[in-house]
């Protein structure tokens, strides 16, 4: 083939482009600090770099899903722990009721404070988390309890979903807690006895009973503990897949600086040297090339 002005001329043009491409890479990964910075750079490493992403993003929401539902189970535990003592606090005052005999005076102020602990029982009932009734099973924007009746209250479950096709439930009902031992009901029977002065129903029936509610409000507890120690390890979990994540994102997107310099070093150096070839290359002229 006949090498011609035009052909090296051309053949310069060509490299010192592809020369100059290079420059601009490394240029933009140093500003950047990314090796990937449109999909023509890496197309494998793009697909690699977007599937990272979405795992991180994936494993962020479920990291969301976990912090609320041990927030949810949170505000239940106090809840139950509060009905606990309030329970407990009951169960002192019947045993003193039915192991006493009292004047009108003295039983109608035993009977007051079961009735306040009554009211309190119900306030437990409606607590809410963030706005929404922690009891009333998937209708969380209406109290569970009001005026004296379950009215508004369903046995289903919340679930969250803490890992990909893995759900836990967070709420306990108020049919687990309130309405399957009749809570409220053997209260009520607890109060009109004591106003009554009736100590054998006190002592035979209603001690049985109260102590079968509360027996049901430690079993809650134990459940609402164990979802909390799962969620606790859930979390660890997705804490330590999110380090391997970020690792593995870091390892395809980043850039190692030092290398990277030592590349635009070199670089700069091909690109002055082929600029230098070049200028011997063009600078001849018709004259030169007559004498």
């Amino acid at each position: 083939m006949r090498v011609t002005n035009n052909v090296l001329i051309n053949n310069l043009k060509r490299n010192l482009g592809n020369n100059l491409r290079s420059l601009d890479l490394y240029q933009n990964q140093l500003s950047t600090g990314k090796l990937i910075n449109k999909p023509s750079d890496d197309p494998v490493g793009i697909v690699d770099s977007l599937r990272l992403r979405n795992k991180l993003n994936e494993n962020k929401q479920f990291q969301s899903n976990t912090s609320d539902a041990q927030s949810w189970l949170e505000s239940t535990n106090d809840a139950l722990g509060s009905l606990t003592d309030v329970l407990n606090r009951v169960y002192e005052l019947t045993i003193y009721s039915a192991n006493g005999t009292f004047e009108d005076q003295e039983r109608k102020a035993l009977s007051d404070e079961i009735g306040q602990l009554i009211e309190e029982v119900g306030s437990i009932a409606n607590s809410t988390h963030g706005g929404r009734y922690i009891f009333g099973g998937s209708n969380t924007l209406n109290k569970p309890y009001e005026s004296g009746a379950w009215t508004n209250a369903n046995t289903d479950s919340i679930k969250y979903e803490i890992s990909v096709g893995v759900t836990i439930p967070i709420n306990i009902t108020a049919q687990d807690v309130f309405i399957d031992n009749d809570m409220i009901g053997t209260l009520q029977e607890i109060y009109n006895h004591m106003q009554s002065g009736d100590t054998l129903s006190l002592s035979s029936t209603d001690l049985g009973k109260l102590q079968t509610n509360i027996d049901q409000v430690l079993s809650c507890l134990a459940q609402v503990g164990a979802r909390v120690n799962r969620l606790e390890m859930t979390n660890e979990r997705l804490l330590e897949q999110e380090v391997n994540f970020t690792k593995l994102q870091s390892s395809v997107e980043d850039i190692d600086i030092a290398k990277t310099l030592l590349q635009l070093k070199n670089q700069e150096s091909v690109y002055q040297s082929s600029l230098s070839v070049g200028a011997h290359i063009i600078m001849p002229t018709l004259m030169d090339f007559l004498n």
